[in-house]
């Protein structure tokens, strides 16, 4: 007869589930990803824009407003929950620009880029790029925005809507001086003119090169909210410049202009194995950031067990049951567990749901008195099984009939 079997009976709580380190759950390991993912797609979508900071100041500031409440400040966690509302205010009704472009760029965030190549638009880029050293060459000045992935028809404004074909003749008569939309940008869409006297958004940004003017600083406005390709020919220099994201490069030849757009507008099919290194590998300093936002989140959860004691009745769960083996009978169904953590959290394991897992994988035939520890509670960080009631509960195995 087994040793476990002997023992069964022998006085007290015998059969003990295995023992597990607290917090040690793949659910942990799980939230830590999700919230290191929901601060990566934060900073990379407000990177950009003056929005990062405000959003961080929003963050650093709830968490004072938490250390605060832990250490029992009360007037000062009061005061700072005031200013972080106050911040999230200013963000809803201040920055609609950049939130408007974030959530446009969401769906190129979450894009594995697994998808197939498209044409590089070879016709379009020779006119576009004719026009731009012809109008360059007669001290002309022009704006064209072509689109890619992203749309720019909420981040322009007014203009005339056209969809007429791209050709050199096109775009420098609609950029000529006695031309009423010569001020404003033409809008690109694949292989058509969609768009022109288009007002584009200015650019935030400090360092803008001193020889850039209003023309210059709207490209960089747009190509730093989207992907689109921004051509600006400038009518005092007669240089021809290509921006995309926060890159500005200025050119020297038609031919260059008409490859570089080329490159920038085919997107050859990229296979998982590409695509993951992308997702791995790009933007290790925004990640890396959010992993350790992740990590002190986590770590103030952990550290601070809170002031609120709760009694919650909670579900025995059997699991690892051994094969071939049924439970015919259990006692009692539901213990009562005394949980201690901060009142936000205890209310949110209440809401979904907390269970008592017991692991049976060693249990034998018959009786057996299985002692239930705190650890067998599916807590998250933050929140503390102070004591189960009853410390344990009694099954009954028996062999599942042929």
């Amino acid at each position: 007869m087994p040793l476990l079997n002997l023992m069964q009976r022998a006085g007290g709580w015998c059969y003990h589930a295995p023992l597990t380190m607290p917090w040690m759950h793949w659910q942990s390991l799980v939230d830590f990803l999700v919230l290191a993912a929901v601060f990566y797609a934060v900073l990379r979508w407000a990177r950009q824009t003056r929005a990062l900071r405000v959003i961080l100041w929003i963050a650093g500031v709830q968490a004072a407003s938490r250390v605060a409440g832990w250490l029992d400040l009360v007037i000062t966690s009061w005061v700072l929950s005031g200013v972080s509302v106050l911040l999230v205010l200013l963000l809803l009704f201040g920055f609609q620009s950049e939130l408007r472009s974030a959530l446009l760029r969401l769906d190129s965030l979450v894009r594995l880029g697994l998808k197939p190549a498209v044409k590089a638009f070879l016709p379009a880029n020779r006119a576009i790029a004719g026009a731009a050293f012809r109008m360059a060459s007669e001290q002309t000045g022009a704006l064209i925005v072509i689109a890619r992935n992203d749309s720019v028809r909420e981040l322009v404004s007014g203009g005339v809507p056209l969809g007429a074909e791209i050709t050199p003749e096109l775009l420098s008569a609609l950029f000529r001086k006695d031309s009423p939309l010569h001020d404003g940008a033409v809008i690109v869409e694949a292989e058509r003119v969609v768009r022109a006297g288009a007002v584009l958004p200015l650019t935030h940004r400090q360092e803008v090169p001193a020889m850039f003017g209003t023309r210059h600083r709207a490209a960089m406005g747009l190509a730093e909210r989207s992907d689109a390709l921004v051509v600006a020919v400038s009518e005092e220099r007669g240089a021809v410049t290509l921006m995309h994201g926060q890159s500005i490069v200025t050119l020297t030849s038609s031919e260059g202009l008409a490859d570089r757009l080329g490159e920038l507008r085919t997107q050859p099919p990229a296979g998982r194995p590409g695509a993951i290194r992308r997702l791995l590998f790009q933007d290790l300093r925004y990640k890396f950031a959010a992993l350790g936002m992740a990590a002190a989140v986590i770590a103030l959860s952990v550290l601070s067990t809170g002031t609120t004691v709760r009694a919650i009745s909670v579900p025995v769960e059997f699991v690892n049951v051994p094969p071939g083996m049924a439970i015919s009978s259990q006692s009692p169904n539901r213990i009562e567990a005394q949980v201690r953590g901060s009142r936000w959290l205890i209310d949110s394991v209440t809401e979904s749901g907390l269970v008592a897992r017991v692991d049976l994988r060693r249990a034998g035939q018959g009786m057996q008195d299985v002692r239930v520890r705190p650890d067998a509670l599916n807590v998250p960080p933050g929140v503390v099984v102070e004591r189960v009631n009853p410390p344990g509960i009694t099954v009954r195995l028996v062999r599942k009939l042929p």
